[in-house]
């Protein structure tokens, strides 16, 4: 069964894809836009997006100006975050590599890829990774219903990382601090 769908709006148009259904060559452009951030390794990338669960972008006519994904999280992801903070994320998706090209930031974007990825997931429950130092991916997530569970430090940036999960699919409350 195929997940994939066009929504238009306005001049803008979204795509959310199944990683075989994305061209190549927006593929290429879509791994351009996330090493831009400089958050992710540029190795894995790649490997990840080509590997999501669902992948989403949007074009202003032939232009990627967004894109975002549920990913598959690596199982030593998942170690790490439960040694560090106890949290179990097996069986979760990552809702992220979220990009906006800077002259189309706060339009709402960010928030309606987020959006129309949750309602595509299924029985499967999701997490975002945000930097304590993103303000911005944290006023999208709360915007979007979402709350941070839990803190860990990542040994590839050093900074907080929090786990936020919609609050619709929170089981138990946790502290984060």
């Amino acid at each position: 069964m195929s997940r994939s769908t066009v929504m238009k709006n306005d001049d803008l148009s979204y795509f959310f894809q199944v990683p075989q259904e994305v061209p190549p060559d927006y593929l290429d452009e879509i791994c351009k836009l996330v090493e831009a951030g400089g958050s992710v390794k540029s190795k894995w990338v790649r490997y990840n997006l080509e590997r999501a669960f669902l992948l989403t972008y949007v074009l202003d006519q032939s232009q990627i100006i967004a894109c975002s994904s549920l990913k598959y999280p690596r199982p030593e992801y998942i170690q790490s975050v439960k040694d560090q903070c106890g949290l179990d994320l097996t069986n979760f998706l990552e809702r992220g590599y979220t990009s906006v090209i800077p002259e189309y930031r706060g339009l709402g974007i960010a928030s309606k890829l987020l959006a129309g990825l949750t309602t595509r997931i299924g029985e499967k429950k999701l997490y975002s990774v945000i930097g304590e130092d993103n303000i911005g991916g944290q006023k999208i997530a709360l915007n979007n219903n979402t709350k941070c569970v839990a803190v860990y430090s990542s040994k590839l940036s050093g900074k907080k990382i929090g786990i936020w999960i919609p609050e619709w699919m929170i089981e138990t409350e946790r502290d984060p601090h």
